[in-house]
C-alpha cells in the first residue's frame, strides 16, 4: 500500500474513519467520545471490561472481551523519551491522543512489551507545528538540500537514513525542493494554503528568498542543474537514488524546510497471530486483544511508509474475529 491514497487525494485517515463510522451508525454501535480510558478490569485473570471517565460521568463497561487499538505513544515525550533520551525536544507528527494509554493499561494487567525503544522519525516534517510532508513529493522529483544548497544523501532511502542524514547537516534540517510540475494537485495546494512553502521563479529568486548567501546561491543552482542533468541524461544518481527520477524545470519553484519528527512507535503490546496479548510469562491473556500502533513486533525496527494502513486494517479485522471467537467459547 506504499504511497497508494484515496482518489481525491484526501488524507487516508481520515478516509477510513469516515468509512468505519458509516458502519459503526449502520450497526447502531455506541461510541462514547471525550472518554477516557483508564484500567482495564480484571475478574478471576480474565480481562471483563474498562473503567473509563467522561466529562460528565465516570464509566464502569462489562465486556466478554477487550479489543485495544489505542495507537502509539508518539505525543508522549515523558513516555518515549523514558526509552529514547536522545529524542527529547522532537517534534511529532502524531495526534494529540497518541500517548500510550493503551500501553499503560495493558502493562498494569501483565502484558509484555517488544521492540518498544524502535521510534521512528520521519525526515520532511515542518517543525513549526508537526506538519507531515508526504513522501510522494520525492517521489515526484523533488530533491533534499542543506542550508549550503547542496544535495547529500539519496532522497528517498529509507526513513531512518535520511532522518539520520538531515541530523548530520548543519543545524539539523534541510530544504525540499520541487518545481511547478505538481503544483495545482491538491496535496501540493494544502502546504501552500498551510503557510509552509518559499516560493521563486527561478533557483536564484528561491534562494534568496530562503535567505542563501552568494556561495550557497551557486551551489543550488550547480546542484539542481547537477540534477536535471542527471535524469535528462539517464547518469546514475551521485547518491545512488534510482527512483522518482524527474527534472525539475518549471518554474516557479517551491521549497519547506524540514527536519526530522517522531512519526511511528514500532515498539508496544506483544500479541500472537490471533492478536491476543501475551503476558510477561509467554501466555495470552485471557480476554485481550491488540491492534494496531499499540502493538509491537509488527514492523521490526523500520515501519515502511503505508504499511501501518495494513497493519491496522489487517490486524484489526483479526481481532475483531478472535474476540468474537473467543466469546463464543465462553
Amino acid at each position: 500500500m506504499y504511497l497508494h491514497e484515496p482518489e481525491d487525494g484526501s488524507a487516508v485517515g481520515n478516509y477510513l474513519v469516515d468509512k468505519f463510522q458509516t458502519v459503526l451508525e449502520d450497526l447502531e454501535i455506541p461510541v462514547y467520545t471525550d472518554t477516557e480510558a483508564t484500567e482495564l478490569i480484571e475478574e478471576d485473570g480474565k480481562v471483563v471490561g474498562v473503567k473509563a471517565e467522561g466529562e460528565t460521568a465516570d464509566y464502569i463497561i462489562n465486556a466478554k472481551a477487550v479489543v485495544l487499538a489505542t495507537g502509539g505513544f508518539g505525543a508522549n515525550e515523558e513516555m518515549y523519551c523514558s526509552y529514547r533520551p536522545d529524542l527529547k525536544g522532537t517534534v511529532t507528527t502524531n495526534a494529540p491522543g497518541a500517548t500510550g494509554d493503551g500501553i499503560v493499561m495493558a502493562q498494569a494487567v501483565g502484558a509484555d512489551l517488544v521492540d518498544i525503544d524502535q521510534i521512528q522519525l520521519h525526515p520532511t516534517v515542518f517543525q513549526e507545528n508537526g506538519f507531515l510532508v508526504s513522501e510522494r513529493l520525492r517521489s515526484n522529483g523533488a530533491i533534499l538540500v542543506n542550508k549550503n544548497g547542496q544535495r547529500f544523501t539519496n532522497d528517498l532511502a529509507t526513513r531512518d537514513a535520511v532522518s539520520a542524514a538531515e541530523l548530520e547537516q548543519p543545524d539539523c534540517f534541510a530544504y525540499i525542493v520541487y518545481d511547478s510540475q505538481y503544483a495545482e494537485e491538491s496535496l501540493y495546494q494544502k502546504y501552500v494554503t498551510n503557510g509552509l512553502t518559499v516560493q521563486g521563479d527561478t533557483i536564484e529568486d528561491l534562494a534568496k528568498e530562503l535567505g542563501f548567501d552568494d556561495e550557497a546561491t551557486q551551489n543550488f543552482v550547480e546542484t539542481v542543474e547537477k540534477w536535471n542533468d542527471t535524469v535528462n541524461n539517464g547518469t546514475p544518481d551521485e547518491f545512488e537514488r534510482n527512483n522518482g527520477l524527474v527534472a525539475l524545470e518549471e518554474g516557479p519553484y517551491f521549497a519547506i524546510k524540514i527536519a526530522p519528527g517522531i512519526h511511528h512507535t514500532m515498539g508496544g503490546l506483544k500479541i500472537d497471530t490471533k492478536t491476543e496479548v501475551i503476558d510477561t510469562e509467554g501466555q495470552a491473556i485471557p480476554g485481550l486483544f491488540a491492534a494496531g500502533e499499540v502493538t509491537g513486533g509488527v514492523h521490526g525496527g523500520n515501519r515502511i511508509g503505508g504499511n501501518a494502513v495494513a497493519d491496522i486494517v489487517v490486524y484489526g479485522r483479526i481481532a475483531g474475529q478472535s474476540a468474537l471467537d473467543y466469546m463464543n467459547e465462553q
